[in-house]
């Protein structure tokens, strides 16, 4: 059998790399709004099509558009992929940020990344999203009751949107341009819904504890600090993992504080429960029992409910109990809860 020479296989390989047909999707996904602060974080993400189309990222733009009467003077808040500034990074520049307007209400976004390096170790991009930065607004107008879009311009527009591979050659690298896949847009939630007066959002302190301050704790019936959690995915057995339409997105720890249980016995030291809401987002609450019915809903969650179910207005029985809480930015979190009387 006739040996085939090695350089004619490496021939092959690089120039069946140079002429694939890579592709990639982009998307914009809101992070965080924070009304107390008054910030919208956009995150920046893009992944390969199809695991025939991973590929070695080179140069980027990427431009988009927001309404500039809702959000104004995006910055740079994070960069996480393809920068100098991220791990693994050392073959790229730092990331910048450009932004200009267009009339009285388009304001434009252009995100560029650049490749540096010598084309010996370019990050790879797989069909894993990938988050490549996290860019920050400011809100200027929270009574607007209206959608506010986040609108990508893609390659077939103008200005476009955009990115290059790295492909090794013998004497280095070449940059090739990548084939476009799907674009997605984000929307920002109204924000007269999202953002309530910061007074309807202050935990009541009348009758209830928060973290940090002494009183029964429900997990055990003794006396000591109540403990409070930011949440993760529930165990197998949680009765809400079967409800439709549920993404658990993770969010700062310090953003949300949810107790652990509470104790509605009427002797003024948690009877509610309390949420810790440090970004006066508007939120909402479900309540289930073990065999998933649910007992309690509320669409506007302001730390009022003492353990009654919303069908009979009585007391529901000591014990665990799972909740679903939706954030108006779409974070969203399902995590089990005692109570204990």
């Amino acid at each position: 059998m006739k040996k085939i020479p090695l350089f004619f296989l490496l021939f092959v390989g690089l120039w069946s790399e140079a002429n694939a047909q890579a592709m990639f999707n982009a998307r914009l996904r809101i992070r965080k709004i924070d009304c107390n602060a008054k910030i919208a974080q956009v995150d920046v993400d893009v992944r390969a099509v199809s695991m025939t189309d991973n590929f070695n990222m080179g140069d980027a733009n990427f431009r988009f558009s927001y309404d500039n009467r809702v959000l104004k003077n995006p910055l740079l808040k994070s960069q996480y992929r393809f920068s100098s500034e991220a791990e693994n990074g050392q073959e790229y520049g730092l990331q910048n940020l450009n932004g200009s307007t267009e009339g009285q209400s388009k304001g434009l976004v252009s995100l560029n990344l650049f490749y540096t390096g010598t084309g010996k170790s370019p990050q790879r991009l797989t069909t894993d999203w990938t988050t490549i930065s996290t860019i920050q607004f400011d809100i200027v107008n929270t009574t607007t009751a209206s959608t506010s879009q986040l609108t990508w311009y893609t390659p077939q527009t103008f200005p476009k949107s955009g990115l290059s591979q790295v492909l090794p050659t013998a004497s280095g690298y070449d940059l090739k341009e990548v084939y476009s896949g799907q674009f997605s847009n984000a929307s920002l939630a109204a924000l007269s819904e999202a953002c309530p007066s910061i007074s309807t959002t202050t935990p009541p302190s009348n009758n209830n504890n928060t973290a940090g301050n002494s009183g029964t704790n429900p997990s055990n019936g003794t006396t000591g600090t109540g403990n409070t959690t930011s949440p993760n995915t529930p165990q197998t057995t949680d009765p809400t993992a079967n409800v439709p339409d549920r993404v658990v997105v993770p969010t700062d720890e310090s953003d949300l504080a949810i107790p652990e249980g509470f104790s509605p016995n009427s002797d003024g030291i948690n009877d509610k429960f309390v949420i810790t809401n440090k970004r006066g987002i508007k939120l909402s609450l479900e309540v289930y029992n073990r065999y998933g019915g649910i007992v309690y809903s509320s669409a506007d969650y302001r730390n009022d409910w003492e353990a009654k179910s919303t069908d009979t207005g009585k007391d529901v029985p000591d014990g665990t109990y799972f909740y679903i809480i939706k954030l108006a930015d779409g974070q969203l979190y399902r995590k089990a809860f005692t109570i204990v009387r």
